[in-house]
């Protein structure tokens, strides 16, 4: 792999949940959570994923590293297919791919001291027994701010920040090159969440991690992100570098996104755009674009053409009929 090719390329991914019903639970629907996302995430780069909640950032997260069974597409890791990987070689590739969930307190087993929910992996992988094991679990707590004789306690005596950074701890405990960080910060106290994310970004810094930071906070994502992809109903909608998107946002729900980010200066007016209706639902999404029965400037073009993700000029891709190529 060159150092111009990217480490993580998802390429047309898709992802479907069936809906039963029936005494016989047949499937009688699909919900299509994830529908043709395509990017790519460069080495040491950070690719911020945003929209509303039910989008379905989150399902690309988990399908990529294979969490949740993909409907169709690929993702390349380091130009590997991780969907055509067998068990055994999906086992040593995650090693170097690994996710920090959005609930800390969930996603550790109360039943297990912090010790040995850090260490399980590194026994798991056979990469650490006994003494060596315990020195690298109190190396990687006081690299995430906390204390070696914090290797003993268990979740419920630590705050939701110190939680946050115990998952970011077992999260790096087998040195992983990529990183997805799913809304890590959405359950934290304001005066929490800037710890979290400044020792992201001195960890990136540190050990040349790569990110896909998943977020509704799009104050945040224009902190951390070299570049955004904005979601809507299972697919992209807008593709551009962050000074890029935040400065020029062209697709009409990336306007609406934007102009709810609140500003520093009390004296500046901001038009709000308000969305109409409802989000549709994704077991039966709208005809065309998927946007159009919110959309301001929606014309008749847009009820029955799905619009493609296109470059506009720039490396900044949009999916709107309405907005010309530049």
């Amino acid at each position: 792999m060159t150092a111009s090719e990217p480490v993580v390329k998802v390429e047309n991914l898709v992802k479907y949940f069936p809906v039963k019903a029936g005494v016989f639970s047949r499937t009688v629907g699909f919900i299509k959570a994830v529908d043709g996302v395509s990017f790519n995430i460069p080495a040491g780069g950070t690719y911020g994923l945003v929209g509303e909640s039910g989008c379905g950032k989150s399902t690309i997260g988990r399908t990529i590293l294979k969490l949740l069974e993909p409907t169709g597409g690929r993702v390349y890791f380091k130009n590997k297919d991780v969907f055509a990987l067998n068990k055994a070689d999906l086992r040593v590739l995650r090693r170097e791919m690994q996710i920090i969930f959005q609930d800390p307190y969930g996603s550790l087993n109360p039943r297990m001291s912090v010790g040995e929910a850090i260490g399980e992996s590194l026994s798991e992988h056979g990469i650490a027994t006994g003494k060596e094991k315990r020195e690298r679990v109190e190396h990687m707590l006081e690299i995430c701010g906390l204390a070696p004789f914090h290797y003993r306690r268990f979740p419920h005596e630590f705050s939701g920040g110190q939680r946050q950074r115990i998952c970011i701890a077992r999260a790096l405990a087998l040195n992983p090159q990529f990183l997805i960080a799913d809304e890590p910060i959405s359950s934290l106290d304001v005066s929490i969440q800037a710890q979290i994310i400044n020792l992201l970004e001195d960890l990136q810094a540190e050990f040349g991690l790569t990110f896909l930071f998943i977020s509704h906070d799009l104050s945040v994502v224009k902190h951390i992100s070299d570049r955004v992809g904005v979601m809507y109903l299972g697919a992209l909608v807008e593709d551009a570098p962050k000074k890029e998107l935040y400065r020029n946002p062209l697709h009409p729900y990336s306007q609406a996104l934007l102009s709810a980010v609140p500003v520093m200066d009390p004296t500046f007016k901001k038009e709000r755009i308000i969305l109409k209706g409802d989000v549709p639902s994704p077991a039966k999404p709208p005809t065309g674009c998927r946007f159009h029965t919110r959309c301001q400037y929606m014309v008749e073009r847009c009820r029955v053409e799905m619009p493609p993700l296109r470059d506009v000029g720039g490396n900044h891709f949009v999916a709107c009929h309405l907005v010309e190529k530049g």
